[in-house]
């Protein structure tokens, strides 16, 4: 959250009083119509907030850098080349080759949250990674809490009043 949280609100803020006040309505209106609260349901009624959630990780990683052994082995593909990972060999990933890839994004290095919207955008969320996985992945009590645990913070922060 140290990293992620301010990276988030750094492209809100570039992104322009567009976002600004959509965000804001968005907020304010799913929050009042669940009696001022901050809930589950409040946060399903915010779509604009979920695809910034999104989009924020994918132009600017919290982690870029990220390395492991292999488990067991198996093949990493890419759009061109397949690579065999043999158990215990070394792998070390640079995340934002991946989500920066113009072969899946386009304008990869603007921030769009609408890239993520319609049956297309939807398939391009198997490319939002978090720490335990992608974003397409089956919940499970250890996994995908990322993505609620940021709309949770953002939500009340911005329900400020206008200025």
């Amino acid at each position: 959250m140290k990293i992620f949280f301010p990276n988030m609100l750094k492209w809100i803020g570039r992104a322009g009083a567009k976002l600004h006040t959509e965000l804001a309505q968005e907020i304010r209106s799913a929050v009042k119509s669940n009696g001022g609260e901050v809930t589950m349901a409040a946060m399903e009624q915010m779509p604009l907030m979920k695809l910034v959630v999104y989009e924020s990780p994918r132009i600017e990683p919290p982690v870029a850098s990220q390395y492991g052994r292999a488990k067991r082995d198996f093949i990493i593909e890419s759009h061109d080349a397949a690579f065999d990972v043999k158990e215990g060999e070394l792998l070390f990933g640079y995340q934002p080759f991946a989500t920066k890839d113009p072969k899946i994004f386009d304008r990869p290095e603007e921030f769009v949250p609408s890239r993520f919207v319609g049956e297309e955008g939807e398939e391009k969320l198997r490319h939002v990674l978090w720490s335990n996985g992608p974003e397409t992945e089956s919940p499970t009590v250890g996994n995908k809490q990322c993505a609620v645990r940021v709309t949770w913070i953002c939500a009340p922060n911005s329900q400020g009043r206008e200025r």
